[in-house]
């Protein structure tokens, strides 16, 4: 909550100066006025919690707030009469997957492992800054792991059909010692070649790295 004061009120020196470049990012977009009074986020609003006091969860509530002082006069001109806002009973961590963002900075994680749990990664997730939901913002929560490189399906398998006699398709998928093989032995005399446009076309074969093909 400091944090998000301190940033308002760089915000509004800065607008007082109209000068959008030395405006946070975070802050910009009060300056539209056509900005929908539903996206202010509840940084800037000083929230009455009483109905969470008692609703069930799942159940619309109506939450009446005023604007902080920080940043009343950042509000569009539109939404300074709008006082109340709709919402669901709910803690952060249930609302649904669109209105929260998950980051990972550790990238460890084998998509195609046979072991569940390898499969799995923790992220940290942080609310919509607009949303209204019971504390914490932040949380933690495991999801399918799933990254990917750029490299494509249909290239490799082109690839495979085209050069996989000098062993293309495995450099490009980052297997270089069976791509030196493949090119050294001509494709295995093509039964190599043969095997290896199966096994990719079929996606027993896929990326050294073990990312996830890309779609293409």
């Amino acid at each position: 909550m400091i944090c998000r004061v301190l940033l308002l009120l760089s915000c509004s020196l800065s607008i007082a100066l109209l000068d959008e470049t030395t405006c946070p990012e975070g802050c910009r977009k009060f300056l539209n006025k056509d900005l929908p009074c539903d996206m202010i986020p509840v940084g800037c609003l000083v929230i009455d919690n009483e109905p969470y006091k008692t609703c069930h969860y799942g159940a619309n509530v109506t939450f009446n707030f005023q604007y902080s002082t920080e940043c009343s006069s950042l509000i569009p001109e539109h939404c300074r009469n709008v006082l109340t806002r709709e919402s669901q009973c709910r803690y952060c961590f249930q609302v649904d997957e669109k209105y929260y963002t998950c980051t990972n900075d550790k990238n460890e994680c084998n998509p195609k492992s046979s072991d569940r749990k390898k499969r799995e990664i923790q992220v940290g997730c942080e609310v919509n800054p607009e949303v209204i939901c019971k504390v914490p913002r932040r949380f933690h929560r495991k999801v399918n792991c799933s990254f990917t490189t750029g490299k494509s399906w249909s290239t490799a398998l082109i690839l495979s059909i085209t050069l996989g006699g000098f062993g293309a398709d495995r450099f490009y998928l980052g297997y270089w010692r069976e791509g030196l093989g493949k090119l050294f032995s001509f494709g295995g005399l093509g039964v190599w070649t043969i095997v290896d446009i199966i096994f990719i076309s079929v996606g027993y074969v896929s990326p050294a790295d073990n990312s996830l093909y890309i779609v293409t």
